[in-house]
């Protein structure tokens, strides 16, 4: 690996929640050669077609994007079949364009080996409602099939993506969790990444990834439920620690007030401090 590649390979992994678009301009300008598109994109699949992980420096991800006909989709390693991502959901599969930010050479039907059988679509509209009630408008889920020639033909993979992006309030997050379903054990676990990026006084990003056994569910029909409970208190985990950091941490941080612990009142009375007699000219 080049240091150059290194750099962008560091420049993706740390960027804002959606921010890709801003992300490649900058690269282009910086690297400023005719190799700059092909590195960019190559970088940008590696990165969506890594697994989510426990490890923030290996952790790959997973990305919202828009179809042409407005629709949303994910692209990730979970849906990769060959060079092209699939959704079960809608019956398609694409590439996608990392540089220009859009879904090409979309086909109706989905990749040999992958079917959807009646478990999955309920599964499906189950995690249809829990997206629209509780996630944003930029928001979706998905539930994944395993190959059928694939070992893990029984493990079904459910993913979510939430983004709130607001700019002109300074600051933007994204939510990406993949949970693993065991048809035949019944196990389900959870890899959940949160990042959200606050900058209108400086630079506060929040980067927390938490994988773990969410627990045993013998029934396909409450795999749903089991996620929205988890990520209920996953997220009420996460708002605890936060306000512990704002009462402990980052309150040692700040600069206490002064010990009179007294507001100075420097547009009324400037001239009865020493520093405002010398700004009036009042030292001789």
């Amino acid at each position: 690996m080049s240091e150059v590649e290194n750099i962008v390979r560091q420049f993706i992994k740390t960027s804002p929640a959606g921010d890709d678009t801003t992300i490649v301009k900058d690269i282009k300008v910086l690297l400023n050669n005719a190799d700059a598109d092909k590195l960019i994109s190559s970088v940008l699949r590696e990165h969506y077609t890594s697994e989510l992980g426990e490890d923030a420096k290996t952790c790959g991800d997973l990305k919202l994007v828009q179809l042409s006909n407005g629709e949303f989709s994910i692209v990730s390693s979970y849906n990769l079949s060959g060079m092209k991502f699939y959704d079960t959901k809608q019956g398609i599969q694409f590439d996608y364009d990392f540089i220009n930010n859009k879904a090409i050479d979309i086909e109706h039907r989905l990749p040999n080996g992958i079917t959807v059988d009646s478990s999955v679509e309920k599964i499906q509209s189950q995690l249809d409602d829990y997206v629209a009630k509780y996630y944003i408008e930029r928001s979706y889920g998905l539930v994944i099939p395993a190959e059928s020639e694939s070992d893990n033909s029984d493990e079904l993979k459910i993913l979510i993506v939430g983004e709130k992006l607001n700019d002109a309030n300074y600051y933007n997050g994204k939510w990406a969790s993949v949970y693993s379903y065991n048809v035949n054990s019944g196990v389900l676990n959870a890899i959940v990444k949160i990042k959200i990026h606050y900058y209108e006084d400086g630079n506060v990003v929040l980067n927390s990834i938490e994988a773990t056994k969410v627990g045993n569910v013998s029934d396909t029909s409450k795999v749903i439920d089991s996620i929205i409970e988890f990520d209920s208190a996953h997220e009420l985990s996460v708002l605890q620690k936060i306000n512990t950091l704002n009462e402990n941490k980052f309150k040692n941080l700040r600069r206490l007030m002064p010990i009179s612990r007294s507001k100075i009142q420097w547009g009324r009375a400037i001239g009865n401090y020493k520093l405002g007699q010398d700004v009036v000219g009042g030292r001789g």
